[in-house]
């Protein structure tokens, strides 16, 4: 099977071992042709039995979203990329952040790192939202007030109120007139499973 015709197949950019097999149907030796697709850089492999297609057979950009809920899961975006995906913070986040109810990991991989911050079952479900992604199925992303609770729940100081606000402004960089399009309800039911003083200051805020 030529590469043309692979491409053809497979309409995502994302595709995992069983995609890939099944559409392999009719190579004599599967293993060893997708051996030879990476060896080519006609796929990468992003982690065990993820793939991507090499830069040259893109037809889309790589959905980093996606990725990361395929990577590790069950997982949602949050914190810093999240907040940044939502105009709320200027500065790009190094890795794509994640929330996860498994352990936390870290992967380093073609297309960026990816990191997972571990939460209990209890908290994961609250403010998740999912975003349907053309041709790639989809993926789950903290609302804005999940992803700036998780956010301040990784401070480990005791802040007053008035230091905790310029943390939000001057460290984080929040734009200030997004904290005031924040839904009071979402928080407060946030706050209620998370038991945080953050997000407690974030509601007297």
């Amino acid at each position: 099977m030529s590469m043309h015709a692979l491409r053809r197949k497979i309409s995502g950019e994302i595709f995992d071992y069983q995609v890939l097999i099944d559409n392999l149907e009719g190579v004599k030796y599967p293993r060893a042709k997708i051996g030879r697709l990476l060896k080519s850089g006609e796929i990468v492999r992003i982690k065990k039995g993820l793939y991507i297609f090499g830069e040259i057979w893109r037809k889309n950009e790589v959905s980093l979203e996606v990725a990361a809920n395929l990577i590790y899961g069950p997982s949602c975006i949050s914190f810093e990329y999240a907040l940044f995906r939502y105009g709320m913070i200027a500065d790009r986040a190094v890795a794509v952040t994640s929330l996860t109810i498994g352990r936390a990991k870290r992967f380093d991989t073609p297309i960026g790192i990816f990191e997972y911050s571990a939460i209990h079952k209890r908290k994961f479900g609250i403010g998740i939202e999912y975003r349907e992604f053309p041709k790639e199925g989809g993926f789950f992303i903290a609302s804005k007030e999940k992803a700036l609770a998780d956010t301040v729940s990784k401070i480990r100081m005791p802040l007053s109120l008035k230091d905790f606000k310029f943390y939000l402004i001057e460290e984080l960089r929040i734009d200030e007139d997004s904290l005031h399009s924040l839904d009071k309800k979402m928080l407060k039911e946030i706050h209620l499973a998370y038991q945080n003083p953050f997000t407690e200051k974030l509601l007297q805020l």
